[in-house]
């Protein structure tokens, strides 16, 4: 700081001759004082940010220390080898999800909802994060990011939702385990998996019993999902007879470790055939009210013609006259169709409506109002939402059949979340609702046609697609766990998840 005393001299009446030289000798000193300031100040900076880089520095440095090992080695990988290890977590952590399902459903037959409820909203909570994983990786692949780095994140964050679904369903493993007792005594779980099959057997012999009257009425191609069903749920019920026979021997021999082992494999073979014929019973209702929707649907469709038609003659819109022509095209065919006595695909029938009735309302929603255009979506939501439940679950079946891999079930749970969203704003949202439930049925498809893909590359390279029984995460007590290659998964030793032997079926 320069001192006062430089910068206000005393002045004194006797000194007024030699003013000029004061003046000047305060200039100089005020440009030495200035200089010394200044190279002080330039010193001071330079140690300043020296010692800013240096924390700067050392705060890098510090903070590449603290990275955990698994960081690191995320770090290290290239985006590519970041997306098979997404990849493949996403199958093992569906899987674990799924078998942690079927098990709480085992446990709630055996010892009631309250009792289970802990262990429910853990697999809730962990099919929440699935779910979130599942979008991520499908903006990755469908609408990927431009930076390279904003896209190894979004992989990283959907390897540590992963992460957090392990970490999930490993939270309450225990006393799970504690409230199951199967290591004490496997008959109990032995004698309901039976009595689980027995069931089973009795609701999928009813379904077999109505293929001859849907086979009168309806078409090989509307019936292909029944009868996939059909064999693949017998195929699922025989395995899970199979592993009940195996734990029957297993305690015949004093071995109820492995006998736990093979009730773990036949509840699982009996919760996919629940689904299986589950979708059975949907299937049939699905086809009986499609054929109820079909005169629904071709009385709005022509309704729409005639107003196309009018908006047309009156000049407000150039663009209607091939959809015009094209929803008249699909109200033929399908009136033929009906009037024939042929065997029809209704399901098919009313998508063909639905298609050619979607290309006539894009121009005339130009002409719409909003409130006409909710009252139009209102009209044809539930017919599109049939449609589209109908294609989600024949995909869902497909990939469930061949257990498809991480692109094909991102697909299928991206369809099913749009699916699910459609039905949430049906009410509020007819319009946007109306969009979700199209693209529900499209995400659908691409999943089946993904699986199949996945399925014939899995089959010329000789190998399982990653999703068998024997792989990934463990469901409740399920053995098996996820682990790297040559390491232990999510630092749990080798076995991690649920696991704690390996799966022999």
């Amino acid at each position: 700081m320069v001192p006062d005393a430089v910068l206000n001299p005393p002045i004194t009446l006797g000194a007024i001759f030699i003013g000029p030289l004061l003046i000047g000798a305060v200039i100089l000193g005020l440009i030495g004082l200035g200089a010394v300031w200044l190279s002080g100040g330039k010193k001071q900076t330079r140690r300043l940010q020296g010692a800013a880089g240096g924390q700067e520095f050392g705060g890098r440095r510090e903070a590449a220390r603290q990275l955990t090992a698994e960081q690191r080695r995320l770090q290290q990988m290239s985006l590519e080898e970041l997306r098979r290890e997404a990849g493949s977590l996403l199958i093992a952590a569906d899987n674990a999800v799924n078998s942690s399902e079927q098990e709480i459903l085992f446990a709630s037959a055996a010892y009631g909802d309250d009792q289970v409820a802990p262990f429910q909203r853990d697999v809730e909570e962990a099919r929440e994060h699935l779910q979130e994983s599942f979008r991520m990786q499908h903006q990755v692949d469908r609408d990927p990011p431009e930076s390279e780095d904003e896209a190894r994140e979004l992989l990283r964050n959907v390897i540590a939702n992963c992460q957090r679904v392990s970490e999930t369903l490993e939270s309450h493993r225990q006393d799970f385990e504690s409230l199951r007792s199967l290591e004490l005594d496997p008959r109990p779980a032995l004698s309901q998996l039976r009595t689980r099959i027995e069931e089973l057997n009795q609701r999928r012999a009813q379904a077999q019993k109505r293929l001859p009257d849907l086979q009168s009425k309806y078409d090989d191609e509307a019936l292909t999902s029944f009868i996939e069903g059909l064999e693949h749920s017998a195929h699922s019920l025989q395995a899970a007879s199979a592993a009940a026979d195996t734990a029957e021997s297993a305690l015949d021999s004093a071995e109820p470790s492995e006998a736990v082992v093979a009730i773990h494999a036949g509840e699982e073979s009996a919760g996919e055939a629940g689904k299986l014929i589950e979708s059975l019973e949907e299937t049939q209702l699905r086809l009986r009210s499609a054929e109820q929707n079909l005169s629904i649907g071709l009385d709005q469709t022509e309704q729409d013609i005639a107003q196309a038609r009018a908006t047309l003659e009156a000049g407000q819109s150039h663009d209607l006259a091939g959809p015009i022509a094209a929803a008249q095209a699909a109200v033929t065919q399908v009136r033929r169709d009906l009037d024939s006595g042929q065997k029809i695909n209704p399901l098919d029938l009313l998508n063909s409506l639905e298609v050619a009735h979607r290309e006539l309302d894009e121009p005339l929603n130009a002409v719409r109002d909003q409130q006409a255009r909710d009252r139009r979506a209102r009209e044809v939501l539930q017919t599109e939402i049939l449609t589209a439940r109908h294609q989600v679950q024949s995909s869902r079946d497909y990939l469930r059949a061949r257990r498809g891999g991480s692109t094909s079930r991102t697909r299928m749970a991206e369809a099913e979340r749009s699916l699910a969203e459609a039905e949430s704003l049906g009410d509020t949202q007819p319009a946007k609702a109306l969009e979700l439930a199209t693209q529900a049925k499209t995400l659908g498809v691409q999943a089946a046609q993904i699986a199949r893909q996945e399925s014939a590359e899995d089959a010329l390279m000789g190998g399982g697609s990653g999703g068998g029984y024997g792989g990934g995460f463990g469901g409740f007590g399920m053995p098996g766990g996820y682990g790297h290659m040559g390491r232990g998964g999510f630092g749990r030793g080798s076995m991690g998840g649920f696991g704690r032997r390996r799966r022999m079926f």
